[in-house]
């Protein structure tokens, strides 16, 4: 009984990947052609002091491609430890829910991490 019951949790468990590897192969397609727009900000290096005016340059990209007007929904991608790539917004979950309900994509890379960080190295003594 327990060996039919995993066979038949082993084939729903195959039948999914291959519906997700499908689903992936038509977005790779879909979004061969879409080319996010990349760029930098210069974002306040100390939120809380207006007095100090340092800087840093902070990675982003945008997609467009499901939005559908100016006052639609903008869905933010906070990157997390590691670079961030063009990939940020053209695969995964909050991209399938732009593509639903016509939001803008922006991921932002995080302030220490990438080519976005702020120190050369993340000591504390560094990061105060």
């Amino acid at each position: 009984m327990v060996y039919f019951l995993g066979q038949i949790l082993w084939r729903m468990k195959d039948h999914v990947h291959k519906i997700q590897q499908a689903r992936i192969k038509q977005r790779v397609t879909h979004t061969s052609t879409v080319i996010p727009k990349k760029g930098t900000i210069h974002q306040p290096l100390n939120h809380f002091d207006r007095k100090d005016d340092k800087t840093f340059p902070q990675k982003f990209f945008v997609n467009d491609v499901y939005w559908q007007s100016s006052d639609g929904p903008v869905f933010l991608y906070i990157g997390g430890e590691g670079l961030l790539s063009k990939f940020s917004v053209l695969f995964g979950h909050h991209v399938d829910m732009a593509e639903r309900y016509g939001a803008l994509l922006v991921a932002l890379e995080h302030r220490f991490y990438g080519q976005t960080s702020v120190v050369p190295m993340l000591e504390l003594s560094q990061l105060g």
